[in-house]
């Protein structure tokens, strides 16, 4: 097993070796990380709603209104009605009439205005719509109480019906509502769980395709795999001294990407770490399996660098490395699965995305161990020492 080694840890310090190595497998996929996985931040919370509020009553009823639009949903701002004509940057406003206080109690219609600005995003505007709607009936049902009682009368001083107001709303709720998700749905995998696995895939994809093909090409070539076949080791064990390098390679990326995205970007890689293990240990078996044959079937580097480059990009975009394959049609995200990628991501997912244990990614890693195995035997038939 020595041999193997020495020959395995050979080719890993020919690519550590080349300076652009440090760029290409780990400052470029971390910087990938990042702007994917900001451009697209996913359910990360409740969307914030920025809402001014233009209040030219000033009654206890409208204050206490205004309280209510409080919400961590709602990003409130209040312009006094003196600055209303100067005040900059009303997105979407609410605007209080004068008298609405004193209207209501009265039992008088009072109209709210909503103006929103005409390049105001329309998801924010009808979510703001649907936030006021609820806090006019919440507002509506305490003052119907309160009237029932005689608290909303206007003979009561404005502090006592605002406290009473408070009170109603403190209580517990007489009706709850519980909402869960019907079916077999799922969300898509947004945000960082779709940007840290998938720029994972695709990089060490990538730069094991490449700097694996193109040694052993390059040794191929200036004779240095001949020489090596002359000495006392047999041509299997050569075989998977290239086997063991090309493994190595991917493993050292994937340890350092993962804790990058751990520790970096605060991705939560699942509750299982024997199924991520297993995903992870899995996946480098086939990307060294398709590099080590990769660089048996090819004659130059060039070759091997332009092939590389063009198949890690054709695998990563069918695979769900760039996007996530839910959005995918179907007939083609079942197409894929030709391909170790898609079992990859489908994987990955489960345990970051779905929550699921070592149980789901058993059939994904036992896909991807064949496909090492079936690169490693066409490499292996393939390989020219000559």
């Amino acid at each position: 097993m020595k041999p193997i080694g020495l020959l395995a840890w050979n080719d890993l310090r020919l690519t550590l070796r080349d300076r652009p190595a440090f760029i290409w497998m780990l400052a470029m996929p971390i910087a990938l990380m990042w702007f994917f996985g900001s451009m697209d931040s996913g359910p990360s919370g409740p969307p914030r709603i920025t809402l001014s509020v233009i209040d030219h009553d000033g009654g206890w009823l409208s204050e206490a209104f205004v309280e209510e639009l409080t919400d961590e949903r709602i990003n409130l701002r209040w312009i006094p009605p003196a600055e209303a004509e100067t005040a900059t940057g009303k997105v979407r406003t609410l605007v209080i009439p004068e008298g609405f206080t004193a209207g209501v109690l009265a039992g008088e219609q009072q109209t709210l205005r909503l103006e929103t600005e005409a390049d105001s995003d329309e998801q924010f505007g009808l979510a703001a719509q649907a936030h006021l709607f609820r806090v006019i009936v919440r507002t509506l049902a305490r003052l119907a109480e309160m009237d029932a009682t005689g608290d909303a009368a206007e003979s009561v001083a404005a502090d006592e019906a605002r406290a009473e107001f408070r009170r109603l709303g403190a209580r517990e709720a007489l009706v709850a509502l519980e909402v869960s998700t019907a079916g077999q749905g799922r969300p898509v995998p947004s945000g960082m769980a779709q940007s840290v696995p998938g720029n994972l895939s695709f990089v060490v994809l990538m730069m094991t395709l490449i700097y694996g093909g193109v040694f052993l090409t390059m040794e191929k070539r200036g004779g240095m795999l001949r020489r090596q076949a002359s000495l006392p080791l047999g041509r299997g064990r050569i075989f998977l001294g290239k086997l063991l390098g090309r493994l190595l390679l991917a493993s050292l990326q994937i340890i350092l990407l993962g804790l990058a995205g751990r520790f970096l970007f605060g991705l939560s890689w699942g509750s299982s770490p024997a199924g991520l293990a297993l995903m992870l240990g899995s996946y480098a078996v086939a990307v060294a399996g398709l590099s080590t044959m990769l660089g048996a079937l090819l004659r130059t580097p060039e070759q091997a660098s332009s092939i590389g480059w063009i198949l890690a990009l054709v695998m990563a975009g069918l695979g769900g490395c760039w996007w996530p394959s839910e959005v995918m049609p179907r007939w083609l995200w079942n197409a894929a699965h030709v391909l170790p990628t898609a079992w990859a991501m489908d994987g990955f997912h489960a345990l970051i995305s779905f929550g699921q244990g070592l149980e789901s990614v058993l059939l994904p890693a036992a896909a991807l161990l064949g496909f090492g195995a079936v690169f490693t035997a066409v490499g292996a038939r393939f390989l020219r020492f000559e």
